[in-house]
């Protein structure tokens, strides 16, 4: 539940400029509790869920005398264990014990910091920020949205896949190193948002570097049916230097519909164009699809996720997928739980990998 802001001794500067800005804190934590077996060893982790994760931040709005509102928005993040980054341990042998490292030393970073000024024309922003292509590969009704996205790297996808032949863990193979990185940008850039008609929205940026992007949005409904979807292109700056199989844009959409009976599905898609490819490279792409249903404050899902060639463009095979069951209540006043199983398994050339299975317990509550 988001509250209006009240003089308080920490945030005395923003409460003595209340009456210029209409201002508001909101914010959650959001952890959870993860096992995972990687074919040889297991281990339990707490996590700040990277999906969403723990965050506090102040916005404000203040309409201006030519007709214009100008907006602020600051945002940070503190993550200590963040679940797509955990691994296990480099120095364990197979069939030895796990030693997933400890808590990270917590940090708090810059996660949006912009100002903007918008009207009937729409909206233009400036500063650390969303891009336009933000959100576009993850619109999602289909529930278990606190532990399940097309994201699904970001519960996990930093253990690394055991070599079938044992040893170490193969350090550089990851969910992480094998799926899209579209799925959340943000970025210092310019960004404009314009004004939604009949449910569309449509959003351009650049950002600092040189990467544009143009994307899409929709949110509406026909009949019994709930609709969310998002398209998005990402125009990669150029090197200065042309290389082989650069890659020169990524693509991403998704489109989610819910029927009032409780019943939803999503699917959404990746893609990468590379520039002067090599004899036999391959563009990356990755599918995924889930179902679900939700009644009174429950919700179930299960999903599938294929990635191709995110790894390498070189490779003949280079894949991973990911199938998993989640389950979610939501309490009411901003608090949710949720459960996961996930299992991932990894397919690339010449490195026969176990499979990860993960699972685990969520808690969010958000102010």
């Amino acid at each position: 539940m988001k509250k209006t802001l009240l003089a308080t001794t920490a945030l005395a500067f923003v409460a003595a400029h209340a009456s210029a800005v209409d201002v508001e804190l909101y914010g959650q934590v959001n952890k959870g509790l993860f096992g995972f077996d990687d074919g040889s060893n297991t281990d339990t982790v707490v996590i700040d869920n990277a999906l969403s994760s723990t965050r506090f931040g102040f916005k404000g709005a203040q309409a201006l005398d030519n007709g214009l509102t100008a907006s602020v928005l600051f945002e940070g993040e503190m993550a200590s264990n963040p679940s797509n980054g955990f691994v296990q341990s480099s120095t364990g042998t197979f069939n030895s014990t796990a030693a997933t490292p400890g808590s990270n030393t917590p940090s708090f970073a810059e996660r949006q910091a912009r100002v903007g000024l918008s009207g009937a024309f729409g909206g233009v922003y400036l500063g650390q920020q969303s891009t336009a292509i933000d959100g576009a590969l993850t619109q999602d009704l289909a529930g278990a949205q606190d532990v399940m996205s097309a994201d699904y790297a970001r519960i996990g996808g930093g253990l690394q896949f055991r070599s079938s032949a044992g040893a170490h863990p193969t350090t550089a193979l990851t969910a992480n190193s094998l799926t899209t990185t579209v799925g959340q940008n943000r970025a210092d850039s310019v960004r404009y948002d314009s004004p939604i008609y009949a449910g569309f929205q449509g959003r351009a940026s650049v950002a600092q570097g040189g990467d544009s992007e143009l994307a899409a949005f929709y949110d509406g409904a026909y009949g019994d049916f709930k609709i969310k979807g998002a398209a998005g292109v990402q125009f990669v700056n150029s090197a200065t230097t042309v290389a082989t199989n650069q890659l020169t844009r990524q693509y991403t959409a998704s489109v989610s519909v819910a029927h009032t009976s409780g019943l939803a599905a999503t699917v959404a898609y990746s893609g990468q164009a590379l520039d002067h490819k090599t004899a036999g490279a391959d563009e990356a792409e990755g599918w995924y699809a889930k179902v679900g249903y939700a009644w009174d404050a429950y919700e179930v899902a299960a999903d599938y996720g294929q990635s191709n060639h995110f790894g390498s463009a070189t490779l003949n095979s280079d894949k991973v997928k990911a199938v998993g069951l989640g389950a979610q209540y939501n309490m009411g006043n901003g608090v949710s739980v949720a459960a996961l199983y996930r299992n991932l398994d990894a397919d690339v050339t010449g490195t026969p990998t176990e499979s990860i299975d993960l699972y685990g317990v969520n808690m969010r509550v958000k102010f």
